[in-house]
């Protein structure tokens, strides 16, 4: 099966007079979420759900455990995991900040060799992305992607349907308020857990 990508420009705003270079982008075949992953190792392994669910969430304790006491952790043939962190203001001095104002950034993923090269060499198949529009038909589409996809999973977050519609974050609140006025959708839970349900 074919991985289906197309050609973006880097849409840089300060240099719109100019011509920019082109890169490559997948256009996602969808997304694997946690249940159907295990349910699919489960078939191609012949081990129990419940041991695949068991396993995956030792090793997500025990990886939490020792990135908590700043260690960098290799996990299996995938890749090293490791922190960085992030000021709250900029920085001349080592003087002028203190411990409180320096935060978790994120958690990094450095990809073993031996697992990147297992990927290669790609089938790469160039299509035009169904998602890519700046005309009005763009929200009916994100709205199709939307229902299909709460037919198919029943919920979404706002991060997941950015990355399915391929939109900004500000363009997926936007749609996201429209369809629940709308009554398309109805929202469930608060803050970092909300998730969007079919109405």
């Amino acid at each position: 099966m074919s991985v289906y990508y197309d050609l973006y420009t880097s849409g840089n705003p300060q240099k719109k007079e100019e011509q920019q270079a082109l890169y490559a982008r997948v256009i996602p075949s969808g997304t694997i979420n946690a249940d159907k992953f295990v349910e699919l190792v489960s078939k191609s392994n012949g081990f129990s759900p419940a041991t695949i669910e068991g396993c995956l969430q030792a090793v997500s304790d025990e990886l939490q455990h020792w990135l908590a006491q700043g260690w960098t952790v290799e996990v299996g043939e995938i890749g090293h995991f490791s922190l960085s962190l992030t000021c709250d203001r900029p920085v001349m001095e080592k003087k002028e900040i203190r411990s409180p104002s320096i935060h978790l950034n994120k958690v990094n993923l450095r990809i073993n060799k031996k697992f990147r090269e297992s990927l290669e060499p790609l089938q790469l198949e160039r299509i035009e992305s169904p998602y890519r529009t700046n005309n009005d038909s763009n929200e009916e589409r994100c709205r199709t992607l939307l229902i299909q996809h709460l037919d198919k999973h029943g919920c979404i977050t706002r991060t997941d349907f950015m990355r399915l519609a391929e939109i900004s974050r500000n363009k997926a609140i936007e749609l996201l308020n429209k369809f629940l006025k709308e009554e398309i959708i109805r929202k469930y839970g608060g803050g970092k857990t909300v998730v969007y349900l079919k109405e």
